[in-house]
């Protein structure tokens, strides 16, 4: 018969959990973890809106570095002039690429051929460069990937002024911080340099976020909406696209578009959301323009974003600002415009 060990002589024994204690245990817990939750998300939040804070400061940059090197901003919207084609319709992004370290993929670019569009439409030489996911185009804050999958998408978009226009007012008929590549004489090309930015570059948006339209979003202000048309004034066209509703939403009227919002960083087509225009406020549907045609940089896509409240703008003289949904309409649209000679109010 072995002894009992000395040091176990007399030792108290150690009471177990009760069943109740535990389960206050993990109500405790889980009061932490339901308080903890919202700080910790509201924290991720703020970091995603910093990056896209940066992101737009690195394109300021790019812009005016652009500038320096070539006397304009880049050009944004543009046809080829004497075919008429797609062919040489490049984003101002491509030609921001050396300026942003993406010098390799600017050097890729066939600038002969077509730029690809995200659907392989026009398969070619620029299929691999122009796939190219780019961070500085994408904002962490929302989904980065539409319905035609994984490649060239972006969060970003040159402002192209206030829409519809009439083309007989000629050069004033593209207003915005884009530049633009006309097609004749009824078509004149606009070039934006910061001579010609009349209002101010403080007082002028350059870029802006948008939301990427994935097709049939739960959100009323993600995906564009029908065909506007018939309106004479930026009011107007802006209280036809608002009145629109899920009914009308492109997806389900015109399934060729559907998603095609953010889908190719490389295209200039402003009916896949190269440029934004000012006629609907930040937040508000975006809706496609028949008033002329979209093929000419004609489109209601609204500036938005996922963070609450407003969307980040960038300035012509760099200066990025979180701009509210609730601004007032006329302070906006003069925002627009890089030669309107506005009465701002404050923003």
């Amino acid at each position: 018969m072995q002894p009992t060990p000395i040091e176990q002589v007399g030792k108290p024994r150690r009471p177990a959990f009760t069943l109740i204690e535990l389960l206050v245990a993990i109500a405790i817990i889980a009061i932490l973890i339901a308080l903890l939750l919202p700080a910790v998300q509201q924290a991720r939040e703020a970091a995603r809106r910093t990056q896209c804070r940066n992101n737009l400061n690195q394109i300021g940059l790019a812009l005016h570095n652009y500038h320096i090197a070539h006397g304009q901003f880049p050009v944004s919207i543009g046809w080829n002039p004497q075919r008429r084609t797609r062919q040489g319709a490049f984003s101002d992004k491509v030609f921001l690429l050396p300026f942003l370290e993406q010098g390799p993929a600017y050097d890729r670019t066939n600038m002969n051929q077509h730029p690809w569009d995200n659907g392989g439409w026009f398969g070619n030489d620029n299929i691999v460069s122009h796939s190219l996911r780019i961070p500085t185009f994408l904002c962490p804050s929302q989904e980065s990937v539409g319905p035609g999958g994984v490649a060239g998408n972006f969060h970003y978009a040159i402002n192209h002024g206030v829409q519809p226009y009439n083309r007989v007012e000629g050069l004033r008929h593209h207003n915005g911080f884009a530049s633009y590549i006309g097609t004749g004489v009824s078509d004149p090309p606009v070039r934006a340099a910061v001579v010609n930015v009349g209002d101010g570059l403080s007082q002028t948006a350059a870029y802006a976020e948008f939301l990427l339209d994935p097709g049939n979003s739960p959100r009323d202000n993600v995906p564009v909406y029908d065909w506007v048309r018939n309106c004479t004034t930026p009011a107007q066209c802006r209280s036809i696209c608002n009145a629109y509703d899920k009914t009308k939403r492109i997806e389900v009227t015109d399934r060729g578009r559907r998603g095609m919002r953010g889908r190719s960083w490389a295209w200039s087509f402003a009916g896949q959301g190269a440029t934004y225009t000012h006629t609907m406020k930040p937040n508000e549907h975006s809706c496609h323009n028949a008033n002329i045609d979209d093929w000419h940089g004609n489109n209601l896509m609204a500036a938005g974003s996922m963070h609450e409240g407003g969307c980040n703008v960038l300035f012509g003289d760099g200066r990025v600002r979180f701009v509210s949904e609730e601004i007032n309409y006329d302070t906006w649209l003069g925002l627009a415009t890089r030669d309107g000679n506005e009465q701002l109010g404050d923003y």
